[in-house]
């Protein structure tokens, strides 16, 4: 005996594969963003371990450009606290598309147990 699924059920189930694919693009952003954070960090870091007057390059595109060092340190200072605020924005957003997820997982669950259903 073949039954079919429901066609609210169906809908719900693209939802959760959505919602799920949602949850690994963020954390794909924030675990890309958490690498820049640290490589801007130990950027930082080295520059701090410089003396003063020291001649100090970026790069920019396929270019090194030769630069002030505090200047330096001043635009990867903002560059940091920009991926900061990025990263705990990406984390709540992943956070709440988990809890998501996961009341739907459960919603489904009992669905397709026969179980009672609640509104979410």
């Amino acid at each position: 005996m073949s039954e079919e699924i429901p066609q609210q059920l169906q809908h719900q189930l693209m939802r959760l594969q959505q919602i799920d694919q949602q949850v690994r693009v963020l954390t794909t952003q924030r675990t890309q963003l958490e690498l820049q954070l640290r490589e801007t960090e130990n950027a930082l870091k080295e520059l701090e371990s410089f003396e003063e007057g020291v001649i100090v390059y970026k790069s920019v595109g396929m270019l090194l450009i030769k630069t002030d060092r505090n200047k330096l340190t001043e635009e990867l200072t903002d560059k940091k606290e920009t991926l900061d605020m990025r990263i705990k924005t990406l984390q709540r957003q992943e956070e709440r598309s988990k809890k998501q997820r996961d009341e739907m997982r459960e919603k489904l669950a009992r669905q397709i147990q026969g179980g009672p259903e609640t509104t979410a």
